[in-house]
């Protein structure tokens, strides 16, 4: 198992510190300017108390015992003990600013500087005499009065400012000059998003999505109307235009004048019109106005649909703009991998190369958490089964030293990424012999390169002989496959005794995808486009689909292939001669057909996960919504075909899925939570996560499968104690078994925590083998 990447729990830590600094930065200025306040103390107090245990995870232990020494002053305050004096004030500050200096340097690469502890803590002890010192011949009333306020200084050309302990400290170490909170701090000109909100955008974007989709599915309707109107007014123009032509000038027998006062002028005299000329005329001049009103609105058509183009390209700029933010390099996750590439090769006894290619390339953050798993999988079956031996490669011919690439690359609206090993490759024969003996193919099976590979992917076959901590349990593969293809992926394997290549394709971002609508069974469906080959027409006398349907040739090759609507029991009729069609997909490196009704567009849309009351629709990876509200699953390739994940139909041994436990970690220190989770989920926990003791309260109301809790003692809004107490008072929550986590070591704390009801208590920073001997206890472990 590989150790946690301290360089990424760093960059947590100096996020993590920027907040408590300027916390505590603001609150001892506040201090020195108003009367004291309880509530504003303990903030400042638990900002220290939070900063050091974040400072004690990651081991920089000088800023963890400065923080701690400002705690002890705060804790004075607190207690009353202290009254915040200029001088109490300057010595906060002077600790303040060497925590600065010291988290500055680690934010420019540099190391912890620990040679200033020594002389911090000499200077600290000595201002903190003097202002006890000063305090203690004070009147009790003056102790117990408002505290000294900081004195106001007007700055002028002759004004010469009073210099305080701290600036004198400050001159002595070098320091004096430009204050920290007059320069750019910690992150320079990054700016920090909370990750709700950008979930928050995304969702309103993906909202915004349908309703583009809308608008454009009635301005289609619309259209429609447009254009049987105005065919309709033309019509009736020519209709009346004809009958005006015809009757305009003549003049029936039994003439009726309009106007009786016309009647004295004769027939040369005046133009006469009866009732029918008069008629034609207005329906003529009406029929005109109609046809300008429709051209007019053929007119708005044209431009409302040019609109509608623009939000959608607007939308475009915004959803490429947001998901940058979300956006990692993928190079912070090759990273992770060095250190248990190093230790397994030297467990296997092997010499191997880790290069890495390509890590500036960015994925989406929810992608980049869920891809350690599967490409873990793939380097620990490339240590310990391509990567041959230092012997083994002299005999062959190869470097000594074997060489595994990580590379990645942007390819459209997707991200490329290649594992890529020079060792022995995959043994396609031995995985058809394995597959034979374990009776999921018979030997009279004829099976193509590209098909035998495919078997890889089968849950419960394996290559190896034994199985171990690195493989052999027949699962990583099928692991694999599965989660790749939960991120709408696909995965291609090239193997040959010069090594193997894993091509994995994933989409960039999954804020928004492209997607395929088809119908089937009379119902609409979809599919990502990401993992879609080619869609191919199927005529009703086309010899492309075998009469069973269970195949289709796929230029000149013989691919697996499914009627969808056979999966809701709807058989094919054979009086059906309606054109099909078939949807070519990738999936764990090899091609399948899905035959469908009918494809009908393919759309931008917003993917959403199933919710638990849908979790047993398999197949599907999702759900969308159309322009006119239907709601429309995604459909799963993969799954589809699962249950024939080798060419020839067989009967899947059940795998018992190990133990698993729900944890909720409780702590307001982000870096501790991280730290924290990250160890938990490398032992196949499911963790949940709270900042404070009401947050955690909340979740263990909504869920009532957390098998542990393991909480901090100090914490905002409610704190441990209180959280237990709740706990035990609860009959359902009662027996749920609690782990202190603290930076409290007194056997005070500890004997009210085990009263209050806590199994267990550690101290911050937790030992790691200590930790997981009391996980033994709780969960029946055997690693």
């Amino acid at each position: 198992m590989g150790e946690l990447d301290r360089s990424e729990l760093i960059e947590y830590f100096i996020a993590e510190a920027e907040d408590y600094v300027n916390t505590l930065a603001g609150g001892i200025q506040k201090l020195g300017s108003s009367q004291q306040d309880n509530a504003q103390v303990e903030e400042l107090f638990r900002a220290a108390h939070t900063l050091k245990g974040a400072a004690a995870i990651v081991k920089f232990n000088t800023i963890r015992n400065i923080s701690h020494k400002m705690e002890d002053v705060l804790e004075e305050l607190k207690d009353k003990k202290l009254i915040p004096t200029q001088s109490v004030l300057d010595l906060l500050n002077y600790l303040l600013d060497n925590v600065k200096d010291l988290i500055q340097n680690i934010a420019e690469g540099k190391p912890e500087n620990t040679s200033i502890e020594s002389k911090v803590m000499s200077k600290t002890d000595e201002m903190l005499s003097k202002a006890l010192a000063s305090q203690s011949i004070l009147p009790a009333s003056a102790q117990e009065s408002e505290p000294i306020p900081a004195p106001v200084v007007t700055a002028t050309a002759s004004a010469a400012l009073p210099v305080s302990p701290y600036a004198q400290n400050a001159a002595e170490d070098g320091r004096w000059g430009k204050r920290k909170e007059d320069s750019e701090f910690f992150t320079g000109n990054f700016i920090k998003y909370d990750v709700r909100k950008i979930e928050e955008m995304l969702n309103l974007i993906g909202e915004i999505t349908i309703m583009k989709n809308y608008l454009i599915q009635k301005t289609k309707s619309t259209e429609t109307i447009a254009d049987e109107i105005f065919f309709s007014g033309r019509r009736l123009l020519k209709e009346v235009t004809s009958f005006a032509e015809k009757y305009a000038y003549s003049l029936p027998t039994n003439i009726k004048y309009v106007d009786p006062l016309l009647s004295e002028f004769g027939e040369l005299e005046f133009d006469r019109y009866d009732e029918l000329n008069l008629f034609s005329r207005k329906l003529q001049e009406i029929t005109n106005d109609i046809n300008e009103a429709l051209a007019s609105l053929t007119d708005f058509f044209d431009s409302f649909d040019m609109e509608v183009k623009q939000i959608g390209n607007m939308l475009t700029m915004l959803r490429y703009d947001i998901t940058e933010m979300r956006m990692l390099e993928i190079g912070r996750l090759f990273q992770r991998f060095v250190r248990p590439v190093k230790d397994l090769a030297g467990d296997s006894g092997k010499n191997i190369d880790l290069k890495i290619i390509g890590s500036d390339t960015k994925i989406d953050k929810i992608i980049f958490e869920k891809l350690f798993e599967p490409l873990m999988h793939i380097i620990r079956n490339a240590v310990a089964h391509g990567i041959e031996t230092t012997e083994e490669r002299i005999s062959k011919g190869k470097p000594e030293q074997g060489t595994l690439t990580l590379s990645a690359r942007r390819d459209g609206s997707s991200v490329m990424i290649e594992i890529v090993d020079d060792g022995r490759g995959i043994d396609r024969e031995k995985l058809f012999r394995e597959a034979v003996s374990r009776k999921l193919l018979s030997t009279d099976d004829i099976l193509s390169d590209e098909e035998k590979m495919s078997l890889i992917f089968v849950p419960g076959l394996s290559t190896s002989a034994t199985a171990d901590m690195v493989s052999g349990r027949g699962m990583g593969m099928s692991a694999v496959s599965s989660k790749i293809s939960d991120l709408s992926g696909t995965i291609e394997i090239n193997t040959s005794d010069k090594g193997t290549i894993f091509k994995i394709r994933i989409p960039s971002t999954l804020a928004i995808t492209n997607a395929m609508i088809f119908l089937a069974a009379n119902m609409e469906f979809l599919i990502t486009a990401n993992v879609i080959e080619e869609v191919i027409q199927i005529e009703p006398t086309s010899d492309m689909i075998d009469t069973d349907a269970s195949t289709i040739n796929y230029r000149g090759k013989t691919i697996q292939a499914k009627y969808f609507s056979d999966l809701f029991g709807i058989s094919k009729s054979s009086a059906d001669t309606s054109t099909k069609f078939a949807i070519v997909c990738n999936i764990s490196d090899k091609k399948v057909a899905i035959i469908v009704d009918k494809v009908l567009a393919q759309e931008e849309t917003i993917i959403k996960p199933m919710n638990e009351f849908l979790s047993g629709l398999y197949i599907y990876s999702g759900a969308t919504i159309s322009g006119d509200g239907t709601v429309r699953f995604v459909v799963n390739p993969a799954r589809v075909f699962e249950a024939q994940a080798a060419p020839v139909e067989f009967q899947q041994k059940a795998v018992e899925k190990p133990e698993t436990g729900i944890i909720l970690v409780v702590d307001d220190s982000l870096s501790i939570r991280k730290y924290a989770s990250s160890f938990l989920e490398q032992r196949n926990f499911t963790v949940l996560t709270a900042s404070n003791g009401l947050e955690a309260l909340n979740i263990l109301q909504e869920n009532d499968s957390i098998d542990l809790l393991m909480t901090d003692l100090e914490m905002p809004v409610m704190h441990g104690y209180e959280l237990m107490a709740k706990v035990k008072e609860n009959p359902r929550l009662k027996h749920l078994p609690i782990i202190v986590l603290t930076s409290r070591s007194a056997d005070k704390h500890k004997d009210k925590a085990i009263s209050a009801g806590a199994s267990d208590f550690l101290v911050k920073p937790f030992d790691e083998n200590t930790l997981s001997d009391i996980l033994r206890k709780h969960f029946q472990l055997t690693v």
